[in-house]
Parts: structure tokens; sequence; C-alpha cells
């Protein structure tokens, strides 16, 4: 239990932490900064005007800036309505202190206005000079803080004196209320709602509302205020943000209620104006008067603008001054009249003191808060309101993002637990109902959050249950539009994020590039633009991608997580961004947040990771695990051999692990060989059962059909159809999704001739920890060229993989044309080779050691890297040849491209000898078969799906021939690395920093600056004494 006093004195030390370290960042932005830096970090713009000043917003002065240069667009900021900005020149004198502090009323491209005070001095600014606007850290919601907390320490008689007992667990709860009858404003209510607002109705005290994502915890909170103020109680709603109160004055105006809006009018909707107080106020029975003052007080600032006397303006200003003091005696009675009158009274937690509006009304006014949002605002907050009535409801989900905190230390140590998740701490099921039925997501993108945070206890509403993208007008149906659940793995795709010091924000290009793809995939669909929420957990990648995405799709929404908060899109694509050699995740193993960014989709999800590097985490683990069982699995892989992103390698520089980490990395490494082990012993013991099954039905002359359940796995279908192979049967898969089945004949030689054409279909494949599994297309995974002794099958030409890293997985159609009937069938082999067994060992084709398959990849990526920084040393030491040296050079390019194309037109022109000349559809599929196969010569490797063109000789090569030294290209690739070298100073990206010039004008300001330093220190040496002797 926590006393009232000690909740109090930590609670202000952790608040002051939290303050100094605002001022701290807030320092180091403005001082240590130049501007433009501030401009190219949002929070500054630069080179204004003064377009308009004028009256506005009841009585404030709205001043209108834009850029200075007539035509120009405001730069990009993160300058928002509601922000309190200052107001200083651009250059010269006067950028020490604001010359006037304001609010951010409206933003547009070119225009951003803000709303001042009466007391600053707007319309004696002059027009022709540039100002600049900067966004200022803001102390009066601490002072707020602290003094609503003095206020609770020193609470001895008032309304809210029970409730403080039992928050502070010092008195139990009243038993509830006797029930009564509802009759429901909202009849669509489901059950959890309708018992979620009887139990608020019967508590005395308390109540907690625990809404998770899409359950309609807001509708819930709008029923429980009507049926409150239908027992004719008076309401405090409130809530942490203005878009969140904005939201309860939406659903209640409806309703044809009083209710008032208390907050400054430039912070509100433009929707939720007329029911500002200050709008209502300006509407009230004194609105003429009101008007005529306001009338005098316009003109009296107009003449001010002109008037050059200085005893005039000393007199239009004591004028204006009185004009202001009648304005607020009349607003103070006309607005204590309105909130007294008024049923419900909203405004957001750190509004409701006593030194704005409700000042002019009693202490026991109001019966009820109502507190929205509860579990994102600070306890000390919720204060300031509780104190006010003797009830209070909360309402909020203490699984979604927390209040945000800039001391990391202050978090730790208590600032970050909400009063929410304290209540239910201390009374538990005892004061809290949870609303079950959610209507937002397909239940598949709903499932793993229910399991993991909510107990399993959500449940999907029928009409959204298993609603798609295909299904909305307009969007036409592909592979996209038809999953709920995608996810896209980097992993061993080399798209690491970007080498980074920590204290900046993290990016991964390669990740970017996937999302602007699917989006464009998603859009040409037929999905409008701002149907798509694309979400970041960082604020670099959040600005990699608009810059990717914005200029073509102004409309789509690229955020972090937290401005997704309460929100929901059709689609939602989530990058996570984290791909690194040790495993760090950072703060995506911050639960909420990846629940918040994962609830904010309806009808498809896709996330994009290195399944490797987020696995890491416990939590996460449990989501990708989830994707794989459930939802597809692509492979980064297909969308770098599509050309869609670049091969992005930008991994960090591995650290020396501790001691204590290389124990943790020497367990995991043995769990890892006890699973592998147990996988390949489950493995053997499948194969064995089958082996004998099969061999049973082969020697068993009355059978000629075996078949298969569907229940097995693709896995096992797999070893099926190998045993099956060896021991000569004819094996098919049959059956689409989970009827898919096996079925087996005894070898017919008359049908074995009749195979004589392949096709390929697209498959997913999905991978597990625990063995090469294949996905419910009949998938296998490819070795990627790497080939040993066993059962070989025969190749399509055309195939599409889809999967992981390390298993690409190629799914093969065969259709056989028998005698007396067509019947199609698929089969899934292997490409171009037979499974090894696991235990084998493979040649690298670089170093030419032998290698466990497991580390088979790394080993050759490793490989694959020494061979470039070898060939990159060797260019940058190379000297410049001279003339006849390049000449040399050049002819011998010549001569070796003529060579390759030479070899190339001799297999081609072997091929087509084999085929009749008059028969045209034969001509080109030979054609097409040597496309797609690599152009080094004797190599049969298919290209297609799985390979690379070379940039040299335009030539198509498989992952072992692909680099130019292998096939035949290095001297063209050395020759390219030195002109790039010449010409940009690096080879490749990340190599290096290239020499620049220093920026002329950056240089003549520190000349300048230099020489202004000199003469001040001249100055201020002082000329030798003369002595006289």
């Amino acid at each position: 239990m926590t006393s009232l006093e000690n909740f109090v004195s930590k609670t202000l030390g952790l608040l002051e932490k939290e303050r100094q370290t605002e001022i701290d960042e807030t320092r180091l932005l403005t001082e240590k900064l130049p501007a433009k830096e501030l401009q190219n970090r949002g929070v500054c713009l630069l080179k204004l005007r003064l377009a308009e000043r004028r009256s506005g917003l009841y009585g404030r002065n709205i001043s209108t800036f834009e850029p200075f240069w007539s035509g120009a667009e405001l730069p990009s900021h993160n300058l928002t309505p509601g922000d309190i900005v200052g107001l200083n020149l651009s250059q010269g004198e006067g950028q020490g202190d604001c010359l006037a502090s304001g609010i951010v009323s409206k933003i547009s491209s070119v225009q951003i206005s803000v709303a001042f005070d009466e007391t600053a001095d707007i319309f004696s600014l002059d027009d022709d000079v540039q100002y600049k606007l900067t966004k200022l850290a803001n102390d009066v919601t601490y002072k707020r803080l602290k003094g609503a907390l003095k206020d609770l320490n020193k609470y001895t008689s008032g309304p809210a004196g029970n409730l403080i007992n039992i928050l502070f667990d010092v008195s139990t709860l009243s038993p509830p209320s006797q029930g009564f009858n509802v009759e429901f404003f909202n009849e669509n209510l489901d059950e959890s709602q309708r018992e979620a607002v009887r139990f608020s109705l019967l508590q005395k005290e308390l109540a907690v509302i625990h809404g998770p994502p899409g359950t309609g915890k807001t509708t819930t909170v709008i029923e429980v205020i009507l049926q409150a103020v239908k027992q004719g109680l008076k309401v405090l709603a409130c809530a942490p943000s203005n878009i969140a109160v904005d939201n309860l004055v939406e659903r209640l105006s409806s309703y044809k209620k009083k209710i008032v809006r208390i907050g400054h009018p430039a912070r509100l909707l433009p929707s939720i104006q007329p029911f500002a107080l200050d709008a209502i106020v300006a509407n009230s029975e004194e609105t003429k008067i009101v008007e005529d003052v306001r009338k005098d007080l316009d003109k009296a600032l107009s003449k001010m603008k002109t008037a050059r006397n200085k005893g005039t303006r000393q007199g239009l200003k004591e004028e204006v001054k009185l004009l202001r003091k009648e304005l607020r005696q009349r607003a103070a009675t006309a607005t204590k009249e309105i909130l007294t009158k008024a049923d419900v009274v909203l405004v957001t937690l750190t509004s409701a003191t006593d030194d704005g509006p409700l000042k002019f009304i009693d202490k026991g006014h109001f019966d009820l808060v109502v507190i929205d949002e509860n579990s994102q605002a600070l306890e000390a907050a919720c204060w300031i309101a509780l104190l006010r009535a003797p009830r209070c409801i909360l309402a909020g989900d203490h699984h979604q993002l927390p209040p945000t905190i800039l001391s990391k230390q202050a978090e730790k140590e208590g600032l970050g637990e909400t009063l929410m998740e304290r209540v239910l701490k201390t009374h538990g099921d005892e004061v809290v109902r949870m609303l079950t039925t959610q209507y937002r997501m397909n239940e598949a993108i709903m499932q793993w959050s229910s399991d993991q945070l909510y107990e399993g206890k959500l449940s999907a509403h029928t009409s959204v249950k298993s609603h798609l993208l295909k299904d909305l007008p307009h969007v036409s149906q592909s592979e996209e539009t038809e999953i709920p659940l995608l996810l896209i793995d980097t992993a061993g795709c080399d798209l690491f994020e970007l080498d980074l010091p920590e204290e900046i924000s993290k990016g991964n290009e390669g990740e970017a590039g996937i999302v602007a793809s699917h989006v464009e995939k998603l859009v040409a669909c037929g999905l409008k633009p701002d149907d798509i929420a694309v979400i970041a957990p960082y604020n670099l990648q959040v600005d990699i991608l608009r810059g990717l995405l914005s200029s073509k799709y102004p409309k789509l929404e690229i955020k972090s997580v937290d401005g997704f908060q309460g929100r929901e899109k059709e689609a939602v694509i989530i990058t996570c961004v984290r791909s690194n050699s040790k495993g760090d995740v950072g703060f995506l193993a911050e639960n909420r947040r990846m629940n918040v960014a994962v609830t904010r989709a309806r009808r498809h999800l896709a996330l994009i990771c290195d399944t490797e590097t987020v696995s890491q985490d416990k939590f996460l683990k449990t989501m990708v695990d989830y994707f794989n069982e459930n939802g597809e699995v692509w492979s980064a892989h297909q969308y770098i051999e599509a050309g869609e992103i670049h091969h992005v390698t930008s991994q960090p520089k591995k650290q020396v692990k501790t001691g204590q980490e290389k124990n943790k990395a020497e367990k995991k490494n043995k769990d890892r060989k006890i699973q592998s082990k147990n996988t390949e012993e489950d493995d053997k013991k499948k194969e064995e059962e089958f082996r004998i099954k099969l061999e049973k039905f082969n020697s068993d002359k009355t059978s000629s059909v075996l078949s298969f359940p569907s229940s097995l796995n693709s896995h096992d279908r797999l070893l099926i159809h190998q045993i099956s192979d060896s021991l000569g049967l004819v094996h098919s898969s049959k059956g689409d999704g989970k009827d898919r089945y096996i079925e087996v004949k005894k070898d017919n030689k008359d049908q074995s001739k009749s195979i004589n054409k392949t096709e390929s279909t697209k498959s997913t494949g999905k991978n597990d920890e625990k063995n090469s599994e294949i996905s419910d297309q009949n998938e296998i995974p490819e070795t990627n060229g790497r080939t040993e002794k066993g059962n070989k099958s025969t190749i399509a030409e055309d195939t599409s993989v889809k999967g992981e890293h390390s298993q690409n997985k190629v799914e093969i159609s065969v259709r056989n044309k028998m005698e007396d009937e067509a019947l199609d069938e698929k089969l899934t082999v292997e490409n171009n080779i037979s499974l090894r067994k696991p235990s084998a060992k493979i040649t690298c084709l670089h170093c030419n050691k032998d290698v466990i398959p497991a580390n088979i990849e790394l080993h050759e990526l490793h490989c694959y890297r020494q061979l470039k920084q070898r060939q990159q040393q060797t260019s940058q030491s190379a000297s410049i040849k001279p003339t006849s040296a390049k000449k040399k050079e050049k002819n011998s390019t010549h001569k070796v491209l003529a060579k390759k194309e030479n070899i190339n037109l001799n297999r081609t022109s072997k091929a087509l000898e084999k085929v009749d000349p008059n028969d045209l559809d034969a001509l080109l599929e030979t054609v097409s078969k040597l496309d797609k196969r690599c152009a080094f010569p004797k190599c049969k490797e298919l290209t297609l799906t799985l390979g690379q063109t070379c940039d040299f000789c335009s030539s198509r090569f498989c992952f072992h021939h692909y680099i130019p030294e292998v096939h035949g290209c290095g001297d063209q690739a050395r020759s390219a690395a030195r002109k790039t070298l010449v010409r940009e100073g690096v080879i490749y990206r990340g190599s290096g920093v290239p020499d620049r010039k220093p920026d002329p004008e950056k240089k003549a300001h520190l000349q300048k600056k230099l020489d202004k330093r000199l003469e001040d220190l001249s100055s201020k040496r002082l000329p030798k004494k003369s002595s006289n002797k």
C-alpha cells in the first residue's frame, strides 16, 4: 500500500526530473544547434514574413505567417495546432528573448497562423522583416501537476474525501447500489458493453472500463455519460489529449444535451468550435454588448497600427486595456452561467484547474468525473479532475501506449505507472469490467493480441470476423488482397539497419524499399492510399519512408506508433527496422507499442522484419511464430530479385562479447543443438513409418492405389514423395489448401512416358525452427545450388519463390497427359537437386572448405565479403595507367566481351540445331529455356527466380557465378570501381567519406566570425604605459 504522503513526495521528485530532462533537451537543441539545423529537425521555421493580422478566436490576436519569398511553400516541420511557439527575428538583433509567444491555430502548406494573447503587441511588428517561429517547452503543465499534488496532500474536506481514501486503500469500497432497469440510448450495444454500463452506474465511488482495441470503449463511455445525465448528475468528462476530448464532444453532440467544451479555440477541431466555451459566451444574451466592445477593440487596434505620435499611441493602449477589461468581466458573468447550466463539461485533464474557467463554479458542483484514455495519462494529471467529485469512472487499456515520459530514470522509478494500473493492482476484478467483442479486425489479426495480452477473451464480431481487402468496392482480388496476415522476412537478405550512433534514431533503407513496393501493389489493386497506414517505430525510418512515398501518395499516412493510437486503417504495414548481428531490438521490446501497431489494421496486416533479430525478444517471437503458423510468409529475396528494392548492406560492427554474454550464447547453442537433434530423431521415426507402409503397399499385388490423409503436414508429405520416388512408385499431390493429400500408385511405364510438359505455380513458404517445414502448397526448401547424390526430379523452367532466407521453396506443377484422360497433378520437388541429409557437409565454392549445412550460408557470405574487400584494396592501390595502357585495357575488355558473346552464341546455336527449324514454338521455347538458365558455360542452374544480372555483360547468372571475377567480367568491374573512386571518392556506399570542397558560403561565414573575434580580442588589449624617467 502506498500512503498518500509518500506518493505525493515521490511523484513531485520524479516530475522535477522529468521537467529537467525536457529543459536539457530543449536547451541542447536551441543553443548547440544552428537555426538551419533546427529547421531541418522540424522544430523551427525560418525566413517568414507577417502576412496578416486580425482579431479572432474570441478576443485573441491571430497572426498569419508565410515564407518571405512569395510563391514558396513552408519546409517540412513537426509543428501542429496546439503547440506553443516563440516569435523572433530571423537574423540580426533580438534573437535572445522572444518577441511574443503564442499557440499554433492553423497550418497549411504555405501559411501558419498563431494565436497570441491580448498582451502581445503584434500590431507594432514590421511587415518587411524576416521572422522565425520556434517550438517552445511548456512549463505551465508541470506547474499545474505540482499544484494538483500539493492540493491532494493538504485535502481535508470536500466531495472527493472518501474517493481519495479508497484509491489509496485506506477505506474499502461501498457496496454497489441496487439494480435498476436501464433503457439504453444506443440499442446496438453488445452484452459486454451493456454490463460495463450497468456496473459503472451502480458503483458508488469507483469503476474501471477496460476496453481492448476495437471493442467500442468510447461508445460505452458515451452511454455511461448519457445515463448519468438522465439520472440528473453533473458530469465532468476528461481525457489526457485534445483529440480524445474532441472525440467525446463529437459523439455527445448528436444527443442534444447541454455540453460545453473548455479549451483554447486554437486547439479545437473546426467541428467542435460551436461547443467551445468561448463560442457559447460570444452567442450568449450579452452578445450585442460583447460584439460592440469587440468592434471598439478592433478599431483601437487598427488605429494603433497607423499611429505615429507617441502620446496618441499611449492613449490608444489605455483604451484597449479598458475595453479588454470590460470584455473579460462580461465574459466571466456569461461563463459562470453557462458552466452551471451545462449537463456535461468536457476538458483536458491539465486544463481542469482553478486558474481556468472552472474557477467560476463551486468545488462540489460535479457529481461524477469520467476519465477516458486513462492509461495514457500521468496519475498526477488525473488528480486535477478527481478532486472535484465524489465518484469517478476510469476507461482505458493499460496494454496500449503509456503516457509519454522523456526521463528514463523517472519512468523506471514509477512515474510511468498510471492510475488505472495501480487501481487494478489494488482492487482487481472488484472494480473492473472488460469489453470482449471487437468490431475492427479480421479474426486472424486479432487473435495474437487476444492470446498474449487479453487472456484469449476477445472475440471478433461477425461483421468483421473474415472481412478482407478484396471485399471492398473497387478493390480487385489478388495475392495481396485475399490474405489478412503477411510476414515479409528479411533475414539473410543483408537488409541491415543503418549503422548509426546509439543516440541517433534508427533506419532501414531495405525495409523501406519493401514497404514502398507493397504500397504500390495495394494501390494497383484499387485500394485508396488514405486507407493504408505505414507504421514505423523510429522517426528516422518515418523520414526515409516519407521521402520515398509522400510525393507520390500525399494521402498515405506514415507515422510512428504513437501517432496512430486510437485509430484504424483498412491495411497496415509495419516495418520493424531492427536488423543486426547482436539481436538488439531496442524499444521494440515494449509489448504495448507493438500491440498498438498490430491492432490498427482492419483487413490486412503486413509485417516486415528480420525474424532472426526480432525473435531474440520472447514477446516478439510469439508474434513471429503466430505469423508463421497463421499467415503467409514471403522472403525479401523475391523483392530483391524483382529489382523492386536495392540490396542494401549496412551491418553494424560486431562487438566483443563479455564473459556473461559468451555463457548465454553457449547455452543458446546447446539448446539449439538439442532441439535440432530431437527434430532429426522425429524425422527418422516418421520416415521409417512411411517407408514400412509404402514397402508393404508395393509388395501387395492386390492393391493398386494408396492414399494418405489430408491431416499430414507439408513436411510429412515431402517425406512420402521422397520414399515413393526411391521405391519407383507414382506419387502425386491432390486437392488444395487444407484438403491436400497424397495418392500413391504402382509404377506404370506407359504412364511414365506420357509426362511431357511442366509448368510452374506460385507458392508461399513457411519456415519452422525445428525443421524445413513445407507450406500448404506442398513447397520444399531449396539448397541454393549445392548438390549431393540422391534422388533426382524433373525441374520446371518457371518458378516463383516465397519463403525465408535459408529455405527458398519452389513448387512445380507437372501436367501428365494420359492416353485415356487428362489428369493435372502437382508435384513438389527440389530445384535441380535432391534433398541432402541434415548431417552431411557441403563444400564452399569460394574456399573449398567442408562446412556443415547449418553454417554454409554465413560461411559463404563471409568468404564473399573477404573477396570484395580484396578487390577494393586492389582497386584503391592500383596506380593510374598511361594512355597506352588504358587503350590496351580497353581493347582487352572488348576482346573478353566478344569472347563471351561468342560463347553464348555458340551455346544458343548448338541448342537450336537440335530443334526443327520449321517449329516456331519449339524454337521460342528453347531460347526461353536458355534465358532462364545461368549464362556460365556448363552451368544448368535456373535463374528466373534466384539469379542476378551482370551490370557489365547484361547476362544473368546463378548465385555461384554472378560475381564479375568468376564469370569473366573482372576487368570491367575493376575499371568501373576505379571510375567511381575518381568521380565520387568512394567505391560503394559506406566505404568511406568522399573528400569535398568546403561550402564557400560557410567558409566565408566562418572567416567573418574569426575576423570579428580577432578584432574583439585586439580591442581588449591595453597599450603599454609609457614610463617617465
